[in-house]
């Protein structure tokens, strides 16, 4: 009884912890049905809320009830290194080597690489003592692992167990000039070896995670990480090999004559790739020569004058376009960090973070609002109503890739347009281009994390990664969902990507001499130029701009004065 007593006491304070130290007698009595409070612990504490009350009340020191509300004492000061129970208890149960050992064994199962969260998440299963012992937020949760140095290693957002199984050395693949496998090499070897393993096993699917255990006896962890660091990653990994692999009930096997109606993991089919716009040239080192980033007014109306030139000189006028965002201060509140504008021929970055008057007088803006040329961009509801509200700048004749798979979705399945879920970009090329994916270096990491577009300097790396999708959305996804789109739902596809250009009616109305929260900006009037004195002061850390008094609004342009930008990077 005393065993099931110190429990229910760990077990409440574990719940006011994640509750902020505070909750209803009510609340704490719900939870006698809850997973991990055993049959015992309701016993030791009374069925009733009036018996709970009477046990909480009988350890003063822990709680504090006041009214029907329950208190922890000391909340924010009790760690597992101080809690008195399992300091009580520390002579007969090691609660840190439980803790250990459970994350150890989340690991083997479905690791043996983790991103940090996704394990933290496995830790609901967990009794209490070992969520208190193991911290009980994310960064206590990470101070934790780190801890323990002989079980786990912590790279990034991201842990692996110390001691994996790693294959002889005799099995460590080697490219042509004799240097380890990576990116794409690593990609295209596991690929060959993958089919081997089942094509010795023709007659008998492989369930997955023996199959990823065949895959880590033959390659190292440095390869395995261009590829598969868990059998959820190796998961994805068959699905961009859709032609090859076929995965049903979590068993893998080859593909012999696949079933009309199997789809993708989203319920669509790949699309042609032989009908890609094959002019448009690879993204790879030899393309940073046909990348221009710009920072300053005057190139960047010469590169859009570049620009105009590759699209006048189109049959069909299209170009991909890509807005990046940051998102700034308490409330949240999204800015355009950069925009990219991809061609044929080549792709314009410009840093909309570093002067406003970039997106509105280097031509830029005739792009985003003409008839005639053709954007094509994902999710074009993100950034539509933050162009129309910032800089009165308002898109027009885009097609959006995000409305294209809703509308296929809605084609294959009948479910209303309206419950239909965002799908991210990288999931946009997995089922509809994962040859993009397969032949670049990106690895299993890099897209679980979300770049900072903010970041400053921008290196020449870091260039490819910001034009990647305007580049893919140009040389594959607009001919690919273009040919998936049925005659029949054009109309309702130009309708669609007419009403998410439509500017949010609750925001207010455009601000155009608005300056940046990213810089501070002076204007100074030109003398003999007609228009009053106006002064624009440095903007305040609140983000609140003076609206300055003009004379002949219907002169004044931002070209008029002078312009004075100061670079600030972030961190």
């Amino acid at each position: 009884m005393e065993e099931a007593k110190n429990m229910a006491l760990l077990f409440f304070m574990d719940h006011l912890m994640q509750k902020n130290g505070r909750r209803t007698i009510h609340d704490l009595s719900c939870q006698f049905g809850a997973r991990g409070f055993t049959e015992e612990m309701r016993n030791a504490v009374g069925t009733t809320q009036e018996g709970l009350t009477e046990f909480l009340q009988g350890h003063p020191s822990l709680f504090t009830v006041e009214g029907d509300q329950v208190i922890l004492n000391g909340y924010g000061e009790i760690t597992a290194k101080n809690n008195p129970l399992l300091q009580s208890s520390a002579r007969n149960r090691d609660y840190e080597r439980e803790a250990v050992d459970f994350f150890v064994n989340k690991l083997t199962k479905f690791g043996p690489e983790l991103q940090i969260k996704s394990l933290l998440g496995h830790r609901s299963q967990a009794a209490p003592e070992v969520r208190l012992v193991s911290g009980r937020h994310l960064k206590e949760f990470c101070e934790f692992l780190q801890s323990q140095v002989d079980h786990f290693v912590v790279e990034g957002d991201r842990v692996r167990l110390k001691n994996m199984p790693e294959p002889d050395e005799n099995c460590i693949e080697m490219d042509d000039e004799g240097k380890p496998l990576a990116g794409v090499k690593a990609k295209q070897a596991a690929v060959e070896y993958l089919k081997s393993v089942l094509e010795q096993n023709e007659e008998q699917p492989i369930p997955l995670d023996q199959f990823y255990q065949n895959f880590c006896q033959r390659f190292s962890h440095s390869i395995r990480q261009d590829v598969a660091t868990n059998p959820k990653e190796l998961l994805q990994f068959l699905k961009l090999n859709r032609s090859l692999f076929f995965i049903r009930s979590n068993k893998v096997s080859l593909v012999k004559n696949r079933p009309n109606e199997e789809g993708s993991e989203n319920g669509s089919d790949e699309g042609d790739v032989e009908t890609n716009n094959n002019n448009m040239f690879p993204l790879d080192q030899n393309a940073l020569s046909r990348i221009h980033f710009v920072k300053a007014l005057k190139p960047a109306q010469d590169l859009v004058d570049r620009l105009w030139h590759d699209i006048n000189g189109m049959d069909k006028k299209v170009v991909g376009l890509d807005m990046k965002t940051v998102t700034v201060g308490v409330d949240a509140e999204s800015f355009l960090s950069l925009g990219v504008v991809a061609t044929t021929s080549q792709i314009g970055i410009f840093d909309l973070a570093s002067s406003d008057v970039i997106i509105l007088e280097s031509g830029l803006k005739s792009i985003l609002e003409s008839d005639s040329v053709v954007k094509v961009i994902h999710d074009a509801r993100r950034v539509a109503s933050l162009l129309a509200h910032k800089y009165a700048v308002h898109m027009r004749n885009v097609f959006d890739t995000q409305v294209a798979h809703s509308l296929l979705q809605h084609e294959k399945f009948g479910k209303p347009l309206n419950d239909m879920r965002p799908i991210s970009f990288i999931n946009l090329q997995r089922v509809y281009y994962p040859q993009s994916i397969m032949l670049s270096d990106v690895t299993p990491r890099k897209m679980s994390m979300s770049p900072n577009w903010g970041v400053r300097p921008i290196t020449e790396e870091f260039q490819l990664t910001i034009v990647e999708e305007a580049h893919c959305l140009l040389s594959a996804l607009h001919q690919t969902l273009s040919n998936l789109l049925p005659v029949h739902l054009h109309g309702l596809f130009e309708d669609k990507c007419i009403e998410v250009l439509l500017a949010s009616p609750t925001r207010p109305p455009p601000q155009p001499f608005a300056s940046s929260p990213y810089r501070a900006s002076t204007r100074r009037d030109v003398r003999g130029s007609g228009a009053a004195m106006t002064s624009f002061p440095a903007t305040p850390a609140s983000f609140t701009v003076a609206r300055p008094q003009m004379s002949d609004a219907c002169t004044q342009t931002f070209s008029t004065g002078d312009i004075q930008v100061l670079n600030v990077f972030y961190e």
